[in-house]
């Protein structure tokens, strides 16, 4: 009897922290769309009216940052799908490898954006906060995508039974 109720408590355990997953998940992705869609672009076209950066210059940074935000939502979407698998017990699942597979491209596609920003920004800029900023989300990202490849890498070498 009691090995029942502890195994019903980690079901109930774990599909709260399933639902909690999925809930920040999807409250993530949402706050990158807006970020993508309203704040950065509103922000470059500030900065150009402010500070006098040129019109092509806004037009890269947009693009830049829309697509790291774009990098970021195929990342928080794969993640939402491998939570599902975890849910579902099939985490090692080719199926499984394959969303882990997007989320690590995702990763190491997104870690060359900050890195262009910075040399984007570095001759003009005026305060180092931004570039260290940039050196921080670069150095988070990266070590993601090392980390998540690593996981990638067990997902592949598990035997399915």
């Amino acid at each position: 009897m009691g090995k029942t109720v502890k195994k019903r408590w980690n079901v109930e355990i774990t599909f709260n922290k399933v639902l909690l997953a999925r809930l920040s998940l999807a409250a993530l992705f949402l706050i990158v769309t807006v970020l993508q869609v309203f704040s950065f672009p509103g922000q470059f076209a500030h900065m150009r009216r402010a500070s006098g950066i040129s019109l092509l210059l806004e037009i890269l940074l947009t693009v830049l940052v829309a697509a790291l935000f774009l990098c970021a939502q195929i990342a928080i979407f794969s993640l939402s799908k491998i939570v599902s698998h975890i849910h579902s017990n099939t985490f090692y699942s080719p199926n499984s490898y394959m969303w882990m597979n997007r989320f690590v491209n995702a990763l190491k596609i997104a870690t060359l954006f900050p890195i262009s920003l910075i040399f984007i920004i570095a001759p003009q800029a005026d305060d180092p906060g931004v570039l260290v900023m940039l050196m921080a989300i670069t150095f988070f990202v990266f070590t993601s995508f090392v980390i998540s490849s690593l996981l990638r890498d067990q997902i592949q070498s598990k035997p399915i039974h």
